[in-house]
């Protein structure tokens, strides 16, 4: 191995030992704090040590509480029943959006030369049950991020009909959602095939986080790397962020990056705190990044009023500036303008702004009488200057 890649590694072994065990797709031996979601997950498959169809189930619940690898800790336990044949198959609907995505890899995992394409959805159909009958296999999808799935009415019809038409094994779900609304999108009739069980995974609080990153801590870093003040700012942070682990143990996987960068041979509140920092900005990246046009362009002129001595403002109490918003919108419907581009009407305006308020992005405030009669003032929640460079890198340009 070329000496550079030697010297990158050994500089490594001062801080991490395993990265992977701060990765969101670890499954640890424990979970910890969720063993009554784990066993209400279980009890919808139990059915399957009789060869019966299991229940299906939607897991709700926000980031990082821990949804996802108590689903996949649950299907890593059916090679455990004797009784049945069973397949348990994880998927992220984010990749397999649609029912004939979702139907090919049940399939493939079954019969590998179906991977290729060309095969209609009826074919694929007819295969998959085929399999299934000849085998008296029980086939588990877990369909992580469900709702993303574009066709998912004809999805929940075409699985639990496929029941129907089974002589042996059977087809059951196990839905993920963030969003535990969603449900209300479906048709009546999807609705009561899909949702026999629903279970519901509140966020972690800050002593679970603890805990949580202490379990993964000797797997993850090295002995005496990690300040335990630094863990403990870590859960807190994340327990002020929806209780969120994966924020929590992405906060630490970025803390010891920075640690290593610097040389330093151990993680502290300072990491931690620039760890945030930088998760915070990637945070706004992704999400300003993925707004439609004209909402990008409100936030820009917002960011430039910010940053332009020439625009009034007001000063609060704790020294934050605010901008009037008949500013703003003067400055993005001349910014349309010189793009070519025909600005929204003042009514849309207002709309945007509620919805980047809504989203985190900005904060309005309403005057009293006597400034301007009832002026809506506004500012940016994120530094003037970062938002400018993530649109014009990302629209502008």
């Amino acid at each position: 191995m070329d000496s550079t890649f030697r010297d990158l590694l050994k500089k490594g072994d001062g801080i991490f030992k395993d990265k992977s065990a701060l990765s969101p797709h670890y499954v640890p031996d424990v979970l910890l704090h969720r063993e009554n979601e784990l066993r209400k997950i279980l009890t919808c498959l139990a059915p399957l040590v009789e060869n019966k169809r299991p229940t299906n189930a939607l897991i709700y619940g926000k980031t990082g509480s821990g949804k996802s690898i108590c689903a996949k800790k649950a299907i890593l336990k059916l090679p455990d029943i004797k009784e049945a044949s069973v397949a348990g198959i994880y998927l992220n609907c984010r990749v397999y959006d649609s029912r004939y995505k979702i139907v090919q890899k049940a399939l493939t995992d079954f019969d590998s030369s179906i991977a290729q394409t060309g095969h209609s959805f009826s074919i694929l159909y007819e295969k998959l049950l085929d399999v299934l009958d000849k085998k008296n296999t029980h086939a588990v999808l877990v369909l992580d991020e469900i709702d993303v799935v574009k066709d998912l009415d004809s999805l929940v019809y075409t699985l639990t009909r496929a029941n129907d038409e089974l002589k042996h094994g059977s087809i059951s779900m196990l839905g993920i959602s963030n969003k535990i609304s969603f449900k209300q999108k479906l048709d009546a009739r999807s609705r009561s095939s899909l949702c026999e069980e629903e279970i519901v995974f509140t966020p972690y609080n800050a002593l679970q986080l603890q805990s949580i990153l202490s379990q993964r801590l000797p797997l993850a870093f090295q002995e005496n790397v990690v300040e335990e003040s630094a863990l403990n700012l870590a859960a807190a942070i994340a327990a002020s962020e929806s209780g969120d682990a994966r924020y929590a143990l992405t906060l630490l996987l970025r803390a010891g990056e920075l640690a290593l960068a610097n040389d330093s041979k151990k993680l502290t509140d300072k990491e931690v705190e620039a760890a945030r920092l930088a998760a915070d900005e990637d945070k706004a990246r992704e999400l300003i990044g993925s707004l439609p046009e004209h909402l990008q362009l409100v936030l820009y002129a917002l960011s430039i009023v910010s940053q332009d001595v020439q625009y009034k403002k007001l000063v609060e109490d704790d020294g934050e500036k605010l901008y009037f918003s008949g500013e703003v919108y003067d400055r993005y419907a001349s910014m349309c303008k010189k793009m070519g581009k025909e600005p929204r009407t003042a009514r849309w305006y207002r709309e945007y702004l509620h919805e980047l308020e809504v989203l985190g992005l900005l904060v309005s405030v309403h005057s009293g009488k006597g400034i301007r009669g009832q002026a809506t003032l506004i500012k940016p929640v994120y530094p003037a200057e970062k938002i400018r460079k993530i649109i014009e890198q990302n629209l502008l340009m």
